[in-house]
């Protein structure tokens, strides 16, 4: 699989710094406790679920879009951080727009240089990465800002705008039919199949991809988990009586 599709590196900015695992957290935290359900009850309880998420979400949007926010919190937060951390800067201006810049990063005193970068807000990118990959103004970018006297909030994306947010959550859910008011079904009959049912009993097997991490080392003795002794187990340890009164 090519780079750009897996990894954040090499993906251009388009994740927002959000990773697949991110996504599918968030799926999860959402139909936790529903996993052991029948399939008709899981969806169900997927679809009630999302429908008092997205009320509930959409109203906080909304009360925070009446009061004036123009950001989400989020973003507040991480403006905030890189607004105390642009202070310590000292920059040259490379051009007439002063739109390109290099800083070098120094200790509060100015004595010592911490690193070095590049910063373009024409084409709102940054040595360190941020810029590019997160779409809002890292804290070399704020500081040119301020340099040149500019609104930093020209370089966020609309994407973290509250009414941006607000769009997420616009989406209704109708409220489900009763089972009896249901119109007959006429379609294919399924019936599952019994060989493929997970054992009651046991530990269930696991699906996952094994790789070169997952084979065991044979020239290396097993060792006791106890005292880390090779010979015997934990088990059969002769110092697990010594430790019990400890």
């Amino acid at each position: 699989m090519e780079y750009e599709r897996w990894t954040q590196h090499k993906d251009g900015g388009r994740r927002y710094d959000h990773m697949t695992t991110n996504i599918s957290e968030c799926v999860n935290s959402v139909l936790k406790g529903t996993g052991n359900l029948p399939v008709t009850s899981l969806v169900k309880s997927t679809y009630l679920r999302l429908a008092e998420l997205f009320v509930v979400r959409g109203q906080t949007v909304k009360a925070q879009l009446g009061s004036g926010h123009r950001y989400s919190q989020a973003l507040v937060k991480a403006i905030e951080r890189n607004l105390k951390d642009s202070r310590c800067f000292t920059m040259t201006v490379f051009d007439r727009h002063q739109l390109d810049y290099t800083m070098a990063e120094t200790t509060p005193t100015g004595k010592f240089s911490l690193g070095s970068y590049w910063v373009s807000l024409r084409d709102r990118t940054c040595d360190c990465g941020y810029f590019q990959v997160l779409h809002y103004p890292c804290c070399h970018a704020i500081a040119c800002c301020a340099q040149s006297r500019l609104d930093w909030a020209t370089y966020v994306d609309e994407v973290y705008s509250m009414s941006e947010v607000f769009k997420v959550y616009q989406m209704s859910f109708a409220p489900c039919i009763l089972e009896g008011l249901w119109p007959p079904y006429d379609g294919p009959t399924f019936i599952p199949d019994p060989n493929m049912r997970r054992a009651t009993e046991g530990r269930p097997r696991s699906t996952r991809i094994h790789n070169n991490m997952d084979e065991a080392d044979t020239s290396r003795s097993k060792r006791c988990g106890l005292c880390r002794q090779p010979g015997h187990t934990r088990r059969s340890c002769p110092q697990r009586g010594s430790t019990s009164g400890i």
